[in-house]
């Protein structure tokens, strides 16, 4: 079998080859009887002398048209009918043999290699490329996009300047300019060394500069530069870095050759203007921005700062009066004038300007610029009022939530928030309304402030007594890990609403016991919401779950096996809980194996199930066995739910079975985060301490894995041995030192 020509060409071929010969036996189109003239023979005179070159062609001019021919099939091949990129390859290897230096061949080979996962070899070829042809921008671009999407910008640096340093690189090409200007780039947004970037982005600069540049083609600049207002734009963001104003300069003026319109060009502008000494300059090209109705709170505090270097404070208030006057719709301009009223002394005449603002934000714009102008001047009573309102009208919540969702992100300007709401809601009478309480609950909940969710909660209550105050409380408790006060709170519940005593609520009390350690009463609860909902599958869950806790293993078994006779094993849902809960009961009774076996029961079923991955990695990694399979099952656990506390702690367990004791300190730390860690989670924290001998942490980890399960009813099992573990830390911990005089 022919394996490097596809059979589509070698037909081709064939056909080509065989012609000749077919139609000298058989003349007729048809392939039928000869005509009668084809039986005289042809006159000598009219057959033509055999073709001889007068040049006959050399052995390497034979091997290059040989490398053609494979070259243009193999092109072929690629082709959208045929797609056959491997076969391609193939013959790119043989074209190569026969024509080593032609650089089309090394150009395509690489392109292809790259795209089959080929790396090294297409790496091999690439190098042929540029010790060829270092200009050679396409396959530059090839080996640099490589390096960098495997983050390696110092081997990007590094092709990009192995080409600057060969000598066959013209240095009046576009390609040498676009060396140096992404080489520039990376050094000063990636490598840490900006005045080296700076330092080859000058040449950049100075070379389009200079009139000879008109010799570059309108592609070639815009293969060097790319969108070119963006690219001056960023050139003088770096010059500026390295204060190089005067560079800056040059880069912001011609950038606004190409965007006249550019938003922040001006302003970058004026600003190196200003810190190059020529502040005059500067208020020139602030002017003129200021007419723009773009112009926002950034141009008006550089005119104040060009106005203060110019020795004119003085005009900076009559500016703002005039600017505010000529355009009163620009928000950002009115704050700007109240800031300066407040500042002069006129406070009347700022509050006047602000209650107005807040009247008035009915769109979109007004409403984001008021509110970032707000956050950025750290007006925080004051934006969480504009929200407030603002929620309160037609369309509010879609203009209020992405500033909520952007607050939620910045942790430190998120506690700010959350305690100036609080104040607010204290006030009496309050500051903000129930809409500024859930504004205030739904970034406490985004950014898992639950403590200061949990504070909200109970203000509301105390203002507003109501079943549904009570529940949301409970919501808040139970997310924040206060199990306790979560069982208090739907207690009280019941005293005031004796109807609310329904089979939902009892469930959430349900779990809120067996989550505080208070097993029996956990149970009962359960089996009361169970004669209100008799196939509950949460409350079938917590009955088996706290017969388990409570040691009566042949209840929970008969409870499950039960359940199952009744449920079948249909639905995929109550299956799972209920093999899982089996498995729960035989390890605890110690009998592993069948512990293991109904969960790979349910792995049979579903392979790709999270939730059993995990349970029966764990269980694998906690025996020390097939560690390899379970680290990968408990991985592809973490991919479907990467937050999941119980993952990581089962991540970070089998790492450190595996040896890997530093790998596995990042999940088993994300894990102790959550509020509701049991105390597994910190006894394993403990353990990977003990065996990096961080003895300090290691005891605090086991203190706390102590303290959680000692309130357990009974105590967790594994008490002792974490007390143990505590005891044995004492052994390594120094002697107290003994006064001067005695003796140790």
């Amino acid at each position: 079998m022919i394996g490097s020509i596809h059979p589509w060409l070698l037909g081709l071929t064939l056909a080509a080859t065989l012609a000749p010969a077919a139609q000298a036996d058989d003349p007729s189109p048809s392939g039928g009887s000869k005509p009668e003239h084809a039986a005289f023979p042809p006159r000598e005179d009219a057959i033509p002398p055999q073709f001889v070159p007068l040049r006959p062609r050399t052995a390497e001019e034979q091997a290059r048209i040989d490398a053609l021919r494979l070259f243009t099939a193999a092109r072929a091949l690629e082709g959208p009918d045929l797609r056959e990129w491997d076969q391609a390859v193939r013959l790119l290897e043989q074209a190569h043999q026969k024509d080593p230096d032609s650089i089309a061949i090394l150009r395509r080979l690489s392109f292809l290699l790259f795209t089959r996962g080929r790396i090294d070899e297409a790496m091999g070829y690439s190098q042929k490329v540029l010790e060829a042809d270092p200009g050679d921008v396409a396959t530059l671009r090839l080996l640099v996009a490589h390096h960098l999407r495997r983050r390696d910008a110092a081997g990007a640096a590094a092709i990009l300047e192995g080409v600057l340093a060969n000598p066959k690189i013209d240095k009046q090409s576009s390609a040498y300019l676009f060396v140096l200007r992404n080489l520039g780039l990376l050094y000063a947004e990636s490598l840490g060394q900006p005045n080296r970037g700076a330092d080859l982005l000058a040449q950049v600069v100075d070379a389009f500069d200079d009139k000879a540049a008109n010799r570059f083609s309108a592609a070639d600049q815009k293969q060097i530069l790319g969108d070119e207002a963006e690219t001056y734009l960023k050139f003088g963001e770096i010059f500026s870095t390295v204060h190089r104003y005067d560079l800056a300069v040059r880069a912001f003026e011609r950038g606004r050759v190409y965007d006249p319109d550019h938003p922040q060009l001006p302003l970058l502008l004026a600003e190196a203007l200003l810190k190059a000494g020529k502040a005059a300059e500067a208020l020139d090209v602030i002017d003129a921005q200021l007419k723009s109705p773009s112009a926002g709170l950034e141009s008006f505090e550089l005119l104040d700062q060009i106005l203060t270097a110019l020795k004119r404070s003085a005009e900076i208030l009559p500016r703002l009066e005039a600017a505010s006057k000529a355009d009163p719709k620009n928000v950002a301009l009115r704050y700007a004038l109240a800031e300066r009223y407040r500042e002069a002394g006129e406070p009347d005449k700022a509050d006047a300007i602000y209650k107005a603002l807040l009247a008035s934000q009915t769109d979109p714009q007004s409403f984001g610029s008021l509110s970032e102008t707000l956050r950025k001047e750290k007006k925080t009573a004051e934006l969480l009022k504009l929200c407030d309102e603002t929620l309160g009208r037609p369309g509010g919540s879609e203009l209020v939530l992405p500033q909520l969702e952007s607050i939620s992100t910045d942790p430190k300007f998120t506690d700010e928030v959350l305690d100036t709401g609080l104040k607010l809601l204290e006030a009496d009478p309050p500051g903000l309304s129930p809409r500024g309480r859930a504004a205030l609950a739904h970034v406490a909940t985004k950014a898992k402030k639950f403590d200061k969710l949990v504070a909200l909660d109970r203000l509301a209550l105390e203002q507003e007594i109501s079943p549904r105050a009570y529940r949301e409380l409970w919501t808040s408790l139970f997310r924040a890990g206060q199990y306790d006060e979560a069982v208090k709170t739907l207690s009280e519940l019941f005293e005031k609403y004796p109807p609310e005593r329904n089979a939902r609520t009892l469930t959430a009390l349900a779990q809120s016991q067996m989550l505080a350690g208070h097993n029996e009463a956990a149970l009962d609860t359960a089996r009361e919401a169970l004669k209100l909902a008799p196939e509950d599958p949460e409350t079938l869950r917590i009955v088996g779950f706290a017969l388990t806790r409570l040691n009566k293993y042949d209840e929970a078994i008969a409870h499950y096996k039960g359940w199952l006779e009744r449920a079948g094993d249909d639905d995929e849902e109550v299956s799972k809980t209920i093999h899982s809960g089996l498995s729960n009961v035989y390890v605890s009774m110690e009998d592993f194996e069948k512990g293991e076996a109904e969960l790979e029961l349910l792995l049979e079923k579903n392979p790709d199930d999270p939730g059993t991955n995990n349970d029966l990695g764990y269980l694998y990694a906690d025996r020390g066995k097939e560690l390899e399979k379970a680290e990968a099952m408990i991985r592809k656990a973490i991919a479907a739910a990467p937050d999941n506390n119980a993952y990581l702690d089962s991540l970070g367990w089998v790492l450190f079975k595996r040896g890997k004791v530093k790998e596995a300190l990042e999940p088993l730390e994300k894990a102790a985060e959550d509020p509701g860690s049991d105390p597994t989670i910190f006894d394993h924290l403990g353990d990977v301490h003990f065996r990096l001998q961080d003895y300090a942490k290691a005891k605090v980890a086991w203190e706390r894995a102590a303290e959680i399960a000692s309130k357990s009813q009974p105590p967790d099992k594994r008490l002792p041995e974490i007390q143990k573990k505590l005891e044995s830390l004492k052994t390594l911990e120094p002697a107290p030192r003994t006064s001067s005089g005695d003796t140790p």
